[in-house]
């Protein structure tokens, strides 16, 4: 017999309690920054290594790390060789209106500066078996895409990069594009009346195509409406930013997820995401981002409409029905029932 179930000694409020492995959020090195380069305005490219010398993980094209120091953790996808075990490569765009995080991290690092670093992950995988490839990068998001460029490129792949920007002086690792990639990498300079018509880029794909992109939300908007017409698999692509996933109190409802695995009802506050009610109520959902960027923390969908907010699932996928991500989608509804 359960005491506490029979109200016998019952404690007066639930204790937290963390259930499952070890989280890996908790697990970081210790890094040094061995150089710091302005890559254009606002933008620096930062090269990490071991203090002691050491080789350091190996990674491949798509993969991120978050960099931990005073008081902040953010994700940057990784950008040098990855065959270059002694060093890992960022490049930081510093964000004057964001929340202090690329601030801290170009106005703080420099060479000698030790931080730590969690990773490499990589939740943006390169399908090597396509027959052709379509990278597209705007801004900052040419980081993933330089990677997988030179990855096909070391493979043999047949490959186009088509890279856009404000201007050139806002557009990081163009040296590298231009020199490494000549004739497979398109420039689109607003600022010199070039821009990118993805339409007309990409009026050849079809079943053996694969096209990567990273950017902002309009890009991804726009690929998404292109991809309705084509074969399942062949867009892939990840945002630089999780604007529009944040949970905000005021706007939000309650509901209950009932769990129908577990015969179990679990309350979602308007204060609290899914995925936090369910940690609390002690279920093992992991999660690596808590952005909605991931993709970590999916769950099944049986029953009840979803209020998608995570920047992973397709349009297709999202109509569905039948998953959801837990760290910032919530129900539509009152009541949603999940395969738990």
């Amino acid at each position: 017999r359960n005491p506490e179930r029979a109200g016998e000694g019952a404690a007066a409020a639930p204790v937290p309690f963390y259930i499952g492995p070890p989280a890996k959020d908790s697990i970081a090195r210790t890094v040094v920054v061995r150089e710091k380069q302005a890559e254009g305005e606002n933008l620096w490219r930062i090269v990490l290594a071991d203090p002691r010398g050491s080789a350091l993980p190996a990674w491949s094209a798509g993969a991120h790390v978050d960099l931990i120091d005073g008081g902040f953790r953010r994700k940057y996808s990784l950008c040098g060789a990855t065959d270059e075990r002694g060093t890992l490569q960022v490049v930081v765009q510093r964000e004057a209106e964001g929340r202090g995080g690329s601030r801290h991290f170009c106005d703080t690092l420099a060479p000698g500066h030790t931080l730590q670093l969690s990773g490499p992950k990589n939740m943006f995988k390169l399908d090597e078996a396509a027959r052709r490839y379509v990278l597209i990068a705007a801004g900052i998001g040419i980081t993933p895409m330089l990677a997988m460029a030179d990855r096909l490129r070391k493979l043999g792949k047949p490959y186009a990069l088509h890279y856009a920007g404000r201007s050139r002086r806002h557009m990081a690792l163009l040296g590298r594009v231009e020199g490494d990639h000549a004739g497979h990498a398109t420039l689109y300079v607003k600022a010199e009346g070039r821009r990118m018509n993805l339409p007309a880029l990409l009026a050849q794909v079809d079943a053996g195509t694969r096209v990567y992109a990273c950017g902002p939300g309009r890009l991804i908007d726009e690929l998404e409406a292109l991809a309705e017409h084509w074969p399942e698999g062949v867009l892939h692509f990840e945002h630089f930013s999780a604007e529009g996933s944040a949970l905000d109190p005021a706007k939000e409802h309650a509901f209950v997820a009932h769990l129908k695995d577990s015969g179990v009802e679990v309350a979602v506050p308007a204060d609290k995401t899914l995925l936090q009610a369910l940690q609390a109520a002690g279920f093992d959902v992991p999660c690596d981002c808590n952005e909605g960027l991931c993709g970590t923390c999916e769950v099944g969908v049986l029953e009840g409409a979803v209020d998608h907010r995570d920047k992973v699932l397709t349009k297709s996928e999202r109509a569905a029905n039948t998953r959801m991500l837990a760290c910032c989608s919530r129900a539509a509804g009152r009541k949603i029932t999940l395969a738990l």
